[in-house]
């Protein structure tokens, strides 16, 4: 009984951590396209510093992992050159056979680059620093350290599906590329040693 308690009460924590990061972002975003400068600052401060501490919260829940990754930097910047390497290669491979196919998420972001000013630079540093460095704390850090422990294929297809999931809502292809890439990042992070 303890044991469902547990699960139970990691599941909770884990969906509002997920549930929190998503609206941060909302409300970092929604400040990026306000017209008044004041709401403006106001969204945009608040999405970032939710974000902030969410980083902050699940860093010092994987602590422990985290300093064996600084200890052993060299080896981790050898396997995350390979990963970015090999995603590099698999998107300019579905690039070249989709031709101009881009995803919702995708031409959203772009859009919005359009913004000047420091939007443009609050723009720049939410999906190449804030997303990456949540996403990979709460699918690979959190999930694969709370949930399926024991059987890695359920917890690599639950990660990647969960992270497809929250970029896009509906089974498209969108959704199949976002579960390719959450795959190829959950396997990666489990073959590691460390």
């Amino acid at each position: 009984m303890e044991r469902v308690i547990s699960l139970g009460f990691r599941i909770i924590i884990w969906f509002t951590l997920i549930f929190m990061y998503l609206w941060a972002t909302g409300l970092f975003l929604m400040g990026l396209k306000s017209s008044q400068p004041n709401t403006a600052w106001l969204l945009t401060a608040t999405g970032a510093i939710v974000v902030l501490c969410l980083i902050g919260g699940v860093g010092y829940i994987l602590r422990d992992q985290l300093i064996k990754t600084i200890i052993d930097w060299k080896v981790v910047l050898r396997r995350g050159l390979m990963a970015l390497v090999g995603l590099g290669l698999t998107s300019l491979v579905i690039m070249m056979t989709l031709r101009g196919y881009t995803t919702h998420n995708q031409d959203t972001l772009n859009s919005w680059l359009s913004l000047g000013g420091w939007r443009y630079w609050l723009m720049v540093v939410q999906p190449v620093l804030l997303a990456p460095i949540t996403e990979e704390l709460l699918f690979r850090g959190l999930f694969c350290q709370w949930f399926f422990q024991d059987h890695q294929v359920c917890q690599d297809l639950l990660s990647a599906a969960l992270f497809a999931t929250v970029h896009e809502m509906r089974l498209s292809l969108s959704w199949l590329l976002y579960f390719g890439t959450g795959l190829i990042l959950v396997v990666l992070y489990n073959v590691s040693e460390i």
